[in-house]
């Protein structure tokens, strides 16, 4: 697929509107939303790295914060903390959202996945349901590299990736996502069996995942296999 094809403009436009609309609709832990509450990965990540000394670490994809809040309260003193989105509206909403008397640094980055340089050596990569919003496998690839080659020794990246997407209609029929990607689980664990081929992996998980979702005026069951990841350099 081409970077910027008709297609995937659309699909692009799609996910503005739905992440835009959301955030304006729900807060951090609202019941109910997949907001309410952050994905266990991170803390098996967290669990992973050292508690004696500040760390660096990026979310990607972060959103007003589901997994940005929980680093900033979790990591040792004096850490930063990297929050990557496309949307600057929701990282205003996340720089409004930091606990008070936080000891670590968030720096927010409002920038596009396929353009975004990592600026700093990390500890922690994170990126849930962010890698699935880049427009090819190529693309996918050059960021998982870029993600490697920023790694500490003894850092972390966990990904959680949302592959093998349809919808499937009130009726029951099926029909594509309108989403950027067609990643394909077996494609997703192909590039990151080639990437992270010299970390060692602490978690590979599948599951089947579905959310109900609504877009112009209709609603639908978006269906898919969740994709954890879990590696340390």
């Amino acid at each position: 697929m081409s970077l910027r094809s008709e297609e995937f403009e659309r699909a692009r436009r799609e996910t503005v509107r739905y992440h835009e609309e959301l955030y304006a609709a729900a807060e951090l832990g609202d019941a109910g939303t997949w907001l309410a509450q952050p994905h266990p990965l991170l803390f098996d990540a967290l669990e992973l790295l050292p508690a004696d000394r500040p760390l660096v670490a990026y979310d990607l994809g972060a959103g007003i914060g589901r997994h940005t809040i929980p680093m900033l309260r979790l990591l040792p003193p004096g850490s930063q903390v990297y929050a990557v989105d496309l949307l600057p509206s929701a990282l205003d909403q996340l720089e409004q959202q930091v606990p008070a008397g936080t000891t670590t640094a968030l720096h927010t980055r409002a920038v596009d996945l396929v353009d975004f340089e990592l600026t700093a050596p990390a500890d922690l990569v994170f990126a849930f349901s962010a890698i699935e919003h880049l427009p090819s496998a190529a693309a996918v690839r050059t960021l998982l590299q870029r993600i490697a080659a920023a790694l500490n020794p003894g850092g972390v990246v966990a990904l959680g990736i949302i592959a093998d997407r349809f919808e499937i209609r009130g009726d029951g029929t099926r029909r594509p996502a309108l989403l950027e990607s067609e990643l394909s689980i077996e494609a997703a664990r192909e590039l990151l069996g080639e990437t992270f081929a010299d970390l060692t992996v602490e978690q590979l998980h599948l599951r089947p995942a579905d959310v109900r979702e609504e877009r112009d005026g209709e609603s639908y069951t978006l269906a898919a296999t969740l994709l954890t990841f879990l590696a340390t350099a």
